[in-house]
């Protein structure tokens, strides 16, 4: 048996693999995100693995985190297996805290005391307009911007059966206002593509995201930084983004699949891919966590995994379009924090102008 890696650009990545598919020549495995799990499996065209995990004894689905495979399950089938996954957390620049005399967000954590209040009196204590320095910053997407914010103020984007738009209730609405306000405050950088570059600079005090993220600061940082959870707002929440290995139901031999299947989602094969700093391993077995622990810097990995439990899932919308629902509140999220609508104006609208990606 032999494996050929076929690698594809960035650039139009899944539009080109779903054109293979349609053609009936794409690979026999290939990765996609979270989110786009429906898109495929709702054409019939990725294999169910379930036939395969239960006549394997030497593999155990109990490895990976159950809330990932309860993703990839849908009718008593299994659609893939994950092939990393990363929490979002704070990384924070550890030297100009201490310098203003504050408690690290790690600190604040230990004691019980990290949270949106917390968070909010660091961060005005650490945006300096004459240094053009400041206190936060986070992407202007749904992970760090929209979605974090409502689901750590108890709302959520959607409904609980994720057949519609959840976006215009109270708790969603508390959590766009607090997001407003960071932005009428000027405590993080206006432009969203400079947050990252100048957290590395030094000119960021926090700032969220996930383990994709850390290559880039071991890199370039010249300063002390570790990472904490996400403050708690009124719960604890995070994301865990995650993204599976398919199986094309077309497969000539889904034995010979199956078999690269799980070498590629080894304990050993995910550690190696851990150690490089970008991803987590999708699986719970001690070897795995030991070799992404030891992955240092950060100094406070466990980060990471602490947040898995309570992370809100990166979840296909499985009655529904996610890009088109994305798009819509993204671009009327755009509007709110630039105070062209008003949060109340921006929930409303969200779930007026999304009812129609929902079957």
């Amino acid at each position: 048996m032999t494996a050929v890696y076929d690698p594809a650009p960035n650039q139009g990545y899944f539009e080109k693999l779903k054109t293979e598919l349609a053609a009936g020549n794409a690979p026999d495995i290939f990765w996609i995100g979270g989110v786009e799990l429906a898109d495929f499996v709702n054409t019939g065209q990725i294999l169910d693995l379930k036939p395969l995990i239960d006549t394997d004894s030497s593999f155990q689905l109990s490895n990976f985190y159950p809330n990932v495979i309860e993703q990839l399950t849908r009718d008593g089938k299994i659609y893939g297996l994950p092939r990393d996954i990363s929490t979002m957390v704070v990384y924070y620049n550890e030297d100009l805290f201490k310098a203003a005399g504050l408690k690290t967000p790690k600190e604040l954590a230990a004691e019980g005391n990290w949270n949106w209040d917390t968070m909010l009196e660091a961060a005005r204590k650490l945006t300096d307009p004459a240094k053009q320095q400041y206190g936060l910053g986070f992407g202007n997407w749904w992970g760090p911007a929209w979605g974090y914010f409502v689901n750590a103020a108890g709302g959520s984007p959607f409904t609980p059966d994720r057949r519609g738009c959840a976006l215009n209730s109270p708790e969603a609405i508390n959590g766009a206002k607090m997001v407003r306000m960071l932005y009428d405050e000027k405590l993080l950088p206006a432009g969203d593509a400079d947050g990252e570059a100048l957290f590395n600079a030094g000119k960021v005090a926090m700032y969220f995201n996930g383990r994709w993220f850390t290559p880039g600061v071991r890199t370039n940082a010249q300063f002390n930084w570790d990472v904490a959870v996400m403050p708690e707002g009124k719960v604890k929440s995070t994301w865990l983004f995650w993204g599976p290995y398919l199986v094309n139901a077309k497969t000539a031999n889904a034995q010979a699949a199956w078999e690269v299947l799980k070498v590629l989602t080894s304990a050993e094969a995910t550690a190696k891919v851990a150690a490089l700093g970008t991803n987590i391993p999708p699986r719970s077995d001690q070897e795995a966590v030991n070799a992404f622990l030891a992955s240092t810097p950060p100094a406070n990995n466990q980060a990471f995994l602490d947040g898995i439990p309570y992370a809100a899932l990166e979840a296909p919308v499985w009655d529904g379009s996610w890009a088109d629902f994305s798009g819509i509140v993204q671009s009327l999220w755009d509007q709110m924090i630039a105070g062209q609508i008003t949060p109340e104006q921006f929930g409303q609208q969200a779930c007026e102008q999304t009812a129609s990606t929902f079957k």
